[in-house]
């Protein structure tokens, strides 16, 4: 039996079993270079917690456009929340601004409505604010709450500043004329200021409405004010009385001004009213000093001149008092106060100052006082009165500091009272002893009058007395028809005499 051999033959050149592992080398070289030259900026998200969160699955979108994704999530170095590792896609580096927001946007139910039911197929995602500032940032705090509006929606944002809190919370409306024109995004305390800041939008074409010179007022729930003017109620509508919102609107006195930009801050006010007072730069200060309690004299009372408002009560100077005099020498309070020129009808410049302050001086020589008058009967509290008192004589009162002093005069409850104590003081001086000692022997005398005419009128005389003057009464009736009859006799003679004569008188006639 013959045996075959095999015939071995060298192939030169690379096998094709490295293919694979040199693709797959490639590959990854290629991958490797697209990373690097696609890779785009790292950056860090703290957030509350990671609920939600996936690292390496959790997708960062802006307009629901991927643009990053989260890397990897640890907690924060003293645990108050975790630092959220992401990076962005290198064409949207310049999306990490100062300003830029970032929130988890997830499903949710809320008092502003249901949001997010996408994510409960798709996953929460990370969704982006993009902001206007010039700088840079790395670093970032996560919001809890969205914005209530779409990152494109057409408006405008705006921030109003409040140094008291209230009632408004994210999702209250921003109402003009009653119309729901936007809403609060979001709230937040400012630690630097120490006031809180509204985040809110305005959308459009309602955002032509805003212009520099409108203001926005608290409109939340039912706001009552006692002051010296009496009662301020103030009702919002039915939405805005459950829920809580804000007003705007341009005060009458003011022009329009220009459009605003995103971001721009205004002042929240507590009511409509405080938006309507006017705000003058010439102010004239002066001193008023009350010996009457002055409990309801607040700061921001009215000066008022014959009724009409003239300027405000600034503030009451006891300090300044205490150090001008002992605490036992009975010196009256003196209170702070100013009269604006542009109230009175003069332009609001240094000019009309000093020709008031002239007017002022020579007013006081003709018998210009200060009284403490009460605004309001039920809340006690009180306002200065500036009026012309020409008896009253004139006196001359010295500066107090640097402020001039205008006479003051007892009026309105003061007034009452010193009349009231001048009355019980006459009272007081009646001999009212020996008027009620003479009153209480009239009394008694009167008392044995009456209980002797009682005695008198329960005799049995007096009590057959009616039966006599009924007799009586009778007797004289009787005694009348008599003489009637009588006189009816005496009439009838009377008319047969005069008959008698001229029937003698008849046969003379005849014969003649």
């Amino acid at each position: 039996m013959s045996e075959t051999q095999a015939n071995v033959h060298r192939r030169h050149g690379i096998s094709k079993i490295w293919i694979i592992p040199l693709v797959a080398l490639g590959l990854g070289l290629w991958m490797l270079f697209y990373n690097y030259t696609h890779q785009g900026p790292s950056f860090q998200i703290h957030f509350d917690n990671a609920d939600d969160l996936v690292a390496g699955k959790t997708k960062i979108k802006l307009l629901s456009v991927d643009i990053g994704v989260v890397n990897s999530i640890e907690l924060a170095s003293d645990v108050s929340g975790v630092i959220v590792n992401a990076s962005l896609e290198k064409q949207y580096s310049n999306l990490l601004k100062q300003d830029t927001q970032f929130w988890v946007e997830r499903a949710r139910v809320g008092a502003s409505g249901v949001s997010g039911l996408n994510t409960l197929l798709s996953g929460a995602y990370i969704k982006v604010l993009p902001g206007s500032s010039n700088k840079e940032e790395r670093s970032f705090t996560g919001l809890e709450t969205p914005p209530l509006t779409d990152v494109n929606a057409p408006g405008v944002r705006l921030v109003l500043e409040s140094k008291n809190t209230s009632s408004i919370s994210t999702g209250d409306a921003v109402v003009f004329n009653g119309y729901q024109v936007g809403g609060v995004e979001s709230m937040k305390l400012d630690e630097k200021s120490q006031t809180i800041k509204y985040d809110i939008f305005i959308k459009a074409p309602f955002h032509h409405l805003v212009t520099e010179n409108v203001r926005f007022w608290d409109i939340s729930g039912v706001s009552m004010k006692a002051s010296a003017r009496g009662f301020d109620v103030s009702l919002g509508s039915l939405d805005t009385l459950l829920t809580g919102g804000l007003a705007f609107s341009l005060p009458p006195h003011l022009q329009p001004g220009e459009p605003v930009k995103d971001n721009t801050l205004f002042r929240l006010y507590d009511s409509k009213e405080k938006t309507l007072e006017r705000h003058y730069r010439q102010k004239l200060y002066y001193v008023a000093s009350f010996r009457q309690p002055i409990g309801g004299l607040s700061p921001g009372a009215p000066v008022t001149y014959r009724g009409i408002p003239v300027g405000q009560v600034e503030k009451v100077l006891l300090k300044e008092m205490s150090a001008r005099s002992s605490h036992d020498s009975g010196e009256p309070i003196p209170v702070l106060f100013y009269v604006e020129p542009a109230r009175l009808g003069m332009e609001d410049r240094p000019e009309s100052a000093e020709e008031l302050k002239s007017t002022m001086q020579s007013s006081v020589k003709n018998g210009l006082r200060a009284s403490l008058k009460t605004g309001n009967l039920i809340t006690g509290n009180q306002l200065i009165d500036l009026d012309f008192y020409p008896n009253d004589p004139d006196v001359d009162v010295e500066d107090f500091n640097q402020y001039r002093q205008i006479p003051t005069i007892a009026g309105g409850i003061a007034q009452l009272q010193d009349s009231l104590t001048q009355l019980l003081n006459k009272f007081n001086q009646l001999p009212l002893e020996q008027t009620v000692g003479n009153a209480n022997h009239a009394l008694n005398q009167l008392d044995q009058t009456l209980l002797r005419v009682d005695t008198l009128l329960g005799s049995p005389q007096m009590q057959s007395l009616p039966e006599k003057v009924n007799s009586s009464l009778i007797e004289l009736d009787t005694t009348l028809k008599n003489i009637q009859d009588l006189s009816n006799s005496l009439n009838n003679s009377a008319q047969l005499l005069p008959v008698a004569e001229h029937e003698d008188l008849l046969p003379e006639a005849k014969k003649e």
